[in-house]
């Protein structure tokens, strides 16, 4: 290999704010006016590099050059990343979704991250490189690397499938294996999301959902409004008509925006924002707090949040103030 690593590689001309190597792992410090984040990264055996990204900003995209021979294969953990494409529409990768980029051809316009949240792993592939060390090391496993992508990619340069059990199921365990064995796991692991992904028939693959621009920033604002007024309660028809999209169009952008259906979003985000309360302001009782939610029956409220929380409003703050 190069000196350089795979992902300096495949984002030549980006511009890390800091990059350090810590043991077995180097981390790339991403930095500018809108928020920071980092990707932490392990070369697995030549070829393959596995990237853990937490990124707290509203986009870390910068203009690149495309890099041949490269494949980036991410999946979301948890957040949002939102992709606007050459259409001006927007798609979405979020909770659970997986994608599959060939970074020899520049898919998109532009990106951003509409939560400032995004948690998830990326795997680069060197594809000359990865298939010498699968040939070498797993003969038996018979993956052609340039196979997979080409069925994957034949409609486009990339490809995001949407929450599926069985990718979710190779890849959760990357989030949570242990540091002394992450290297030699991931490689593992890695071999098994390419063995399923040679599975993957045409039919298995469906169109990448797309939203207009209307569309989109409607559900933006919409979803900023519930933020930023977390005890306020919309029925969906209320939210459609004072955002002038249509109901459907509403829910369809802004679950795959959050994750979240409108009505668990203004549930959850008020549960949350109660928490709050119960920390930032001891003073005031949990019936108080409840009443600030909306909620009629403190033990109603109570339920919800045990349900939500795992535990009692009470045992909540007392967990936290002392």
């Amino acid at each position: 290999m190069s000196e350089k690593t795979i992902v300096e590689n495949a984002y030549k001309g980006y511009n890390f704010s800091d990059m350090n190597e810590l043991g077995h792992k180097k981390i790339y410090k991403l930095s500018n006016e809108t928020g920071t984040g980092e990707m932490c990264c392990y070369n697995l055996i030549d070829g393959f590099t596995l990237s853990y990204n937490n990124l707290n900003m509203e986009s870390s995209h910068q203009k690149i050059n495309p890099c041949k021979g490269i494949i980036q294969i991410d999946h979301c953990l948890d957040g949002c990343y939102e992709f606007k494409l050459k259409s001006n529409e927007r798609a979405f990768v979020g909770k659970g979704d997986f994608s599959v980029v060939d970074l020899g051809k520049v898919p998109f316009e532009s990106s951003s991250i509409p939560m400032k949240r995004y948690i998830g792993l990326t795997v680069f592939i060197d594809i000359k490189i990865a298939q010498r060390s699968i040939d070498k090391y797993f003969p038996f496993a018979k993956i052609n690397i340039k196979e997979i992508m080409d069925m994957l990619c034949k409609n486009g340069p990339a490809l995001i499938i949407k929450s599926r059990k069985e990718i979710n199921h190779i890849l959760n365990e990357l989030y949570t294996v242990s540091e002394d064995i992450r290297i030699s796991y991931s490689i593992i692991k890695i071999i098994e999301l390419l063995l399923f992904l040679s599975l993957i028939k045409t039919e298995d693959m469906k169109k990448i959902p797309t939203f207009s621009e209307p569309i989109y920033e409607a559900t933006q604002d919409c979803y900023k409004a519930l933020v930023e007024n977390p005890f306020d309660k919309y029925s969906i028809s209320e939210l459609a008509k004072q955002y002038a999209i249509s109901e459907s169009s509403l829910k369809r952008c802004f679950m795959h925006l959050t994750g979240q259906s409108i009505g668990s979003f203004i549930k959850n985000t008020c549960l949350e924002e109660s928490a709050k309360l119960l920390i930032d302001k001891p003073h005031i009782t949990i019936g108080e707090v409840a009443d600030f939610a909306g909620y009629l029956n403190p033990s109603k409220f109570a339920s919800a949040f045990k349900t939500y929380f795992g535990v009692s409003p009470q045992q909540y703050r007392k967990n936290n103030l002392t």
